[in-house]
């Protein structure tokens, strides 16, 4: 047992670890490592999503058409709620149509991309902290050898500080190739403007530092990055990848509620409530995280709308070409048998 519960937690917080650091050692850099991990993932769950959508689409077609039959049922057995439920129960077995199922695709669809979403959320943010914590750490180690070089070549103090600086920046420059992106400095910090480097309290407090060794280390941790934000500026980033973020979810859940929505439809006020839960919730995931994770927001939300679109598209073009009646009946597998009775006699 105690294997097996060992065995569930390396899937539910390393896996996603695992898989990205394996995609950014053959890409040498996170961030075009997280959207190709993001592609793949996507492409790896349309069968999923397809089967949603065109779930989805087939039952608000099979509604649509029975819409009129309801409205007469209404209208007949208004004030008989009893008779009511009983016809319209009818209704439904009659088209095959299952209520309690009918939400079934949606909701399980939904349970798999709040797992992978926050499980992802949870693990690239606990891989980032470990990843600031090395990579300042590998900027240190770099500063003490070389401060050990400088003195056994008995370089004078100003010498020896050049010396140091710029075998530090060296490092730094082969660290950024990995962590940093375009004009995002550190993909372990969010694209804001705080500092691209870990907080020292919180490094300190992770490798133990106490005493003489604590104020020793702080004053390293000030030359190096008061050095390297002189050379690259204190800011992480600007804000871009939260904004654009927060505009594609909306954009991603208007696409979503236009497509799954009957033709003619109006959106309804659950869709105007998930275009502003789901910005918001973003909002506060991406500027808790950091820009790895943003990427991946940005890229899934890219790619489910692509998708999405596409699958519309298909669908809408087929039924142009077919007849609504018999489609539902082929589509229900609803076996009709008309005949007469004064024929038969």
């Amino acid at each position: 047992m105690e294997m097996l519960n060992s065995f569930n937690l390396l899937l539910a917080n390393d896996l996603w670890t695992i898989i990205i650091s394996k995609l950014a050692g053959w890409i040498v850099n996170y961030g075009w490592a997280i959207i190709v991990f993001t592609i793949l993932l996507k492409l790896v769950l349309t069968p999923l999503d397809v089967w949603q959508r065109v779930s989805s689409q087939k039952q608000s077609k099979v509604m649509a058409l029975m819409q009129p039959q309801m409205e007469a049922l209404q209208k007949k057995y208004g004030d008989d709620k009893e008779k009511l439920n009983q016809e319209q129960a009818n209704l439904y077995k009659k088209y095959n149509v299952n209520v309690g199922g009918m939400c079934f695709s949606l909701l399980f669809t939904l349970v798999i991309t709040i797992v992978i979403t926050f499980s992802l959320y949870g693990s690239l943010r606990a891989l980032g902290q470990e990843k600031l914590y090395e990579n300042y750490h590998a900027l240190e180690v770099t500063y003490n050898e070389a401060s050990a070089t400088a003195d056994s070549n008995n370089l004078v103090d100003e010498e020896k500080n050049e010396y140091v600086i710029q075998v530090v920046k060296d490092k730094y420059d082969q660290i950024k190739k990995q962590d940093g992106w375009l004009w995002v400095k550190n993909v372990w910090k969010a694209d804001t403007n705080t500092s691209q480097f870990v907080e020292f309290e919180s490094y300190a407090n992770h490798y133990n530092l106490t005493g003489e060794a604590r104020t020793q280390a702080k004053e390293i941790y000030s030359i190096i990055t008061s050095s390297i934000n002189k050379q690259t500026g204190e800011a992480n980033g600007y804000f871009v990848l939260i904004v654009l973020a927060v505009l594609v979810s909306f954009v991603t859940q208007l696409i979503s509620a236009k497509l799954l929505a009957p033709k003619g439809q109006k959106l309804t006020l659950t869709n105007w409530i998930m275009m502003i839960i789901v910005p918001i919730t973003m909002v506060i995931l991406v500027t808790t995280s950091n820009v790895v994770y943003t990427l991946y927001v940005i890229v899934n939300s890219i790619m489910t709308a692509l998708i999405s679109t596409i699958i519309s598209l298909i669908m809408r073009n087929k039924n142009k070409t077919s007849n609504p009646e018999q489609e539902l009946k082929k589509m229900r597998k609803i076996e009709v048998v008309e005949y007469s009775r004064n024929y038969k006699k």
